[in-house]
């Protein structure tokens, strides 16, 4: 397994992180993405919102 998918599985399922147990990810317009680069992108939006780089969206 790729570095960046066992970092994303270790960020997303471990139980001392952030315990998800229920996920959909959807590559939107590009069908061509590699599981390599969901999880690469994964762990940059992890790492964006731990850092606090994120707009927070009232709806």
């Amino acid at each position: 397994m790729s570095q960046n998918m066992e970092l994303a599985q270790k960020r997303l399922f471990d139980a001392d992180s952030l315990a998800v147990q229920n996920i959909k990810l959807f590559p939107g317009s590009s069908r061509d993405v590699t599981p390599e680069q969901f999880a690469e992108q994964i762990n940059k939006a992890l790492s964006q919102i731990e850092a606090g780089e994120f707009e927070l969206i009232e709806l």
